[in-house]
């Protein structure tokens, strides 16, 4: 929607659940067409104030107000930000919420192969992988469980765009029985996705469950990823750790699995567990997620089930307090936040603070805790001029 007025324009974008609403001053009011692909793009005149604005990180959406050529600033995407000399006063900005790194650690021993339901073979599985027997009687609508966790994690994947994904395996691929690869099959990325799903599609199972060594792999490996965005490891597995000492037997291993995961949420990176499977065989699970920081594993012996699961992990670490602004302030002692419309302080303790940059703003003590818990909705920000005044209350 567009609308000009008294030598301003006034540009709307809906972007998902979010609404950015932009005013910026400019000289000469400028018109809005369609871009490249489907993307929503603004062309302008060239007086001074001139601003372009690039949300595509989040909405493949980007405006233009006032030409390139204007004396205002540029400003860039959230992923190059510069600085926002035009905009400032009157101009609300909704962030994008900062980026986090998800690192899905994924058992690949041959029970994957069994029934989502039961501790045995659907008739599905091919003849000449099964280590073990059919059910008998076959479950009703007999799913293996590496055909429900290849779909469930490629629909994750998809519906998370605010989540980098990588893969790692455990066992690793064309390798020996409990060993895991130093680094992940699919390593940290905001495009793994297609990568994950064709990986998966076409994987092979294999023996022993070395789940001990795959999270101690994980954390080295996110503790070099040289990213600043929040991290966290997505365990999912079938069954009780094995491979006690390196050792391709059957032997279980949770004391050292349970050590491991520990270490890592010490460092910051919190461990989600999915139980995948009858949750008789799973008890031990939820020791593994209070040792990761997470209270409780979440099970799935059904292809819901494992896609609720899923979809419940990704939406708590989804939920940040962190948020990205695609420009920086003009005045760092003059940026405004307001959560649900409302003007809160800037305090450490309760209220917001600056993270690595001023273009980042991270909520403090209630605020965040509601925002975590569904209690607000809303961060937008105002970067102020020179005598503004920021209303206790926005529109």
């Amino acid at each position: 929607m567009m609308r000009t007025s008294l030598g301003r324009v006034f540009v709307v974008l809906a972007l998902g659940s979010y609404l950015t609403a932009l005013c910026l001053a400019c000289s000469s009011p400028g018109k809005v067409g369609e871009g490249e692909g489907g993307n929503r793009s603004g062309s302008g005149g060239s007086g001074a104030g001139g601003v372009s604005i690039n949300l595509s990180a989040v909405g493949g959406i980007s405006g233009a107000v006032g030409g390139a050529s204007g004396m205002g600033g540029i400003v860039g995407d959230a992923g190059n930000t510069g600085l926002a000399e035009g905009i400032c006063g009157d101009t609300v900005i909704t962030p994008n919420k900062a980026p986090v790194d998800v690192l899905l650690v994924l058992d690949r021993s041959d029970s994957m192969g069994w029934s989502m339901s039961d501790d045995c073979y659907c008739r599905s599985w091919p003849s000449s992988d099964r280590l073990g027997s059919l059910c008998d009687p076959q479950p009703a609508n007999c799913i293996d469980r590496w055909s429900v966790v290849s779909t469930a994690v490629s629909e994750t994947i998809a519906a998370t765009p605010a989540l980098n994904w990588g893969l790692e395996l455990f066992s690793a691929p064309n390798s020996p029985s409990c060993s895991v690869a130093l680094d992940p099959q699919v390593e940290i990325d905001p495009n793994a996705g297609p990568r994950i799903q064709s990986l998966l599609s076409s994987m092979d199972l294999q023996l022993w469950t070395p789940t001990a060594l795959a999270v101690n792999i994980a954390s080295l490996y996110l503790q070099r990823v040289p990213d600043l965005n929040n991290k966290a490891i997505l365990l999912a597995t079938d069954g009780q750790p094995n491979c006690k000492g390196g050792r391709s037997d059957a032997t279980e291993d949770m004391e050292a699995t349970t050590a491991a995961v520990a270490s890592a949420a010490s460092v910051g990176f919190p461990v989600y567990v999915v139980g995948i499977g009858p949750t008789g065989a799973l008890a031990n699970l939820d020791e593994l997620a209070v040792a990761g920081g997470t209270e409780h594993y979440y099970p799935a012996d059904s292809s819901q089930a494992l896609a609720d699961a899923l979809a419940a992990i990704a939406k708590i670490i989804e939920t940040t307090c962190e948020y990205q602004t695609p420009t920086l302030p003009p005045d760092v002692e003059k940026v405004y936040v307001y959560v649900d419309k409302k003007l809160i302080e800037k305090s450490d303790v309760n209220g917001w603070t600056f993270g690595a940059s001023p273009s980042d703003i991270i909520l403090t003590g209630t605020y965040c805790a509601d925002l975590k818990a569904g209690i607000t909705s809303t961060v937008q920000i105002i970067f102020g001029c020179e005598d503004y005044i920021p209303p206790a209350v926005i529109p």
